[in-house]
């Protein structure tokens, strides 16, 4: 069996820029989010902030391969980046739930 190599994009092509806007925005959502629940009543805590920061990141830079890969407008993989930011650890779980459902073959 033959494995299909995927293309790794040229380092020298990459906009640095976007993509430093983009994880401000997945940090904006992150801290949007944060606050939202400390608005609602969670106690502030310093450690859980920088939890939330950490995997809001994660989902954030998950967000830029994507766009990279799949060749998204500025504007809409602003938009995701922003949205993985909020969601975080949700979004993460859900990437990981249908990975495992594709890995089984329980997908249709």
């Amino acid at each position: 069996m033959k494995i299909k190599r995927m293309p790794i994009k040229d380092p020298d092509n990459v906009n640095w820029i976007v993509i430093i806007y983009l994880f401000i925005l997945t940090s904006l959502g992150s801290l949007a989010s944060y606050c939202y629940h400390v608005l609602n009543g969670d106690k502030f805590r310093v450690g859980t902030l920088v939890a939330q920061i950490f995997i809001s990141t994660f989902a954030g830079a998950l967000v830029v391969l994507a766009a990279s890969y799949f060749n998204w407008a500025f504007e809409f993989a602003g938009g995701i980046a922003g949205l993985a930011g909020w969601s975080g650890a949700t979004l993460i779980k859900a990437l990981e739930e249908r990975l495992i459902k594709k890995a089984k073959g329980d997908e249709q």
